[in-house]
């Protein structure tokens, strides 16, 4: 039987590198199982849930009979908060009409790609990139061009480089800051050199930045009230990190009006609007629930302040650290083993799940992603496992 050739390019990791979740599968099976696992190696607070008034929020609409069809774009109610939120967050100007709701920014991200992308065209993304990237830029038909940071660098963003990759195939320029799994936030200087760029050769930029609300950052370091952004710059949102509302699956785009309508026909044919009591949740995260993406960052602060002194005795290996967000990164480099084996060893022998960056791109094979996002108990001691797991490897060297 003939599959599409949409199958291929939707495998989830590049066939030359391990599968990127295959270590976070293998641990969460072993923790069903009954294993005693310290879970690291994906992004959600383990032991957070959603704000009450928001689960009620819900509840509430359910019983009040919103069992119905809506907008497919999501309601002109959601989506005035969501351009109330943005605008917030970022200083953009923008109204219902620049905002399209989805279940999850990885379904916004696909969304995107598909009413912008095609075949025989080329969309630069800046590497290590988040593990779905190439299947979800590539899916379009079109070529993802990597752009890779550096260790010489302190993996920091080269704009020169990326510069240097728009051709005439190009037709985006993906970033996402904060970055995962870097934890990088860009500059002002950074992104203003992007947006001239984008401007000058009629390219997209599109910005992932689901961790945005749980990071410090002042507006003047956004690119959003730079001169001509509006026309160029699509920003892909979402509840889940800011909220604690991962299973929810709500997130969106923030795009010219015209690209929205784009949109809009897609989820007609795609999805046909979203669940109306996950849409309401929705507003009432963003309009009840405010102080909660404070909590998150205040948690995230507290957490990296009790695992930095722990991870800064490593030796063998480099911290690499951003300052803020969800994660942090170790470089295994220097001990002659890939991120893969060494958290395949990490879960094997110490019982610690943490993240690989195999799947990250190339720039990736030798980070490992550390998540802050268990109990303090358990983070100071799957830290501590994580030295001992150097420290066994050094020796072995």
């Amino acid at each position: 039987m003939k599959y599409a050739s949409l199958t291929n390019r939707i495998q989830p990791a590049d066939v030359k590198q391990n599968d990127p979740w295959e270590v976070h599968a293998i641990a969460s099976q072993r923790l069903a199982d009954g294993e005693d696992i310290i879970m690291l190696s994906i992004g959600q607070e383990a032991d957070e849930v959603t704000p009450e008034v928001i689960v009620a929020s819900a509840i509430s609409s359910l019983s009040n009979g919103d069992h119905h069809y809506t907008d497919v774009n999501g309601t002109p109610e959601l989506r005035a908060s969501i351009a109330h939120y943005h605008n917030g967050l970022t200083g953009q100007a923008c109204t219902a009409d620049n905002c399209t709701a989805y279940a999850g920014a990885q379904n916004a991200l696909f969304a995107t790609a598909q009413v912008l992308l095609e075949a025989g065209d080329e969309v630069i993304v800046s590497e290590p990139y988040y593990t779905t990237y190439l299947a979800t830029f590539g899916a379009s038909g079109a070529t993802v061009v990597s752009i890779p940071v550096t260790r010489d660098n302190n993996y920091q963003l080269n704009t020169h480089d990326i510069a240097k990759a728009v051709n005439e195939k190009t037709q985006a320029i993906v970033l996402n800051s904060p970055n995962n799994p870097m934890g990088t936030c860009y500059s002002a200087d950074e992104f203003k050199v992007l947006v001239e760029l984008c401007i000058e050769h009629r390219i997209w930029l599109i910005l992932d930045a689901v961790y945005l609300d749980i990071v410090d950052v002042d507006l003047k370091d956004l690119p959003h009230s730079l001169p001509g952004a509006q026309e160029i710059l699509i920003t892909i949102g979402s509840l889940s990190k800011s909220h604690r509302m991962t299973g929810w699956r709500m997130g969106w785009v923030v795009s010219p009006p015209d690209v929205a309508a784009h949109l809009a026909n897609l989820s007609m044919c795609m999805h046909y609007g979203l669940p109306p009591f996950i849409m309401k949740a929705a507003v009432t995260a963003i309009n009840d629930a405010g102080h909660t993406p404070k909590l998150v960052r205040d948690t995230l602060s507290r957490r990296r302040q009790l695992a930095a002194p722990i991870l800064a005795e490593i030796r063998g290996a480099t911290l690499h650290d951003s300052g803020q967000g969800m994660f942090m990164l170790i470089d295994v480099t220097a001990l002659g083993v890939s991120a893969y084996t060494f958290s395949m060893s990490l879960l094997d022998e110490y019982q610690v799940a943490a993240l690989p960056c195999d799947g990250f791109g190339q720039a990736g094979n030798m980070l490992v992603r550390v998540g802050l996002c268990v109990d303090d108990e358990k983070l100071e001691t799957a830290c501590r496992k994580i030295v001992q797991c150097v420290e066994r490897f050094k020796k072995d060297s």
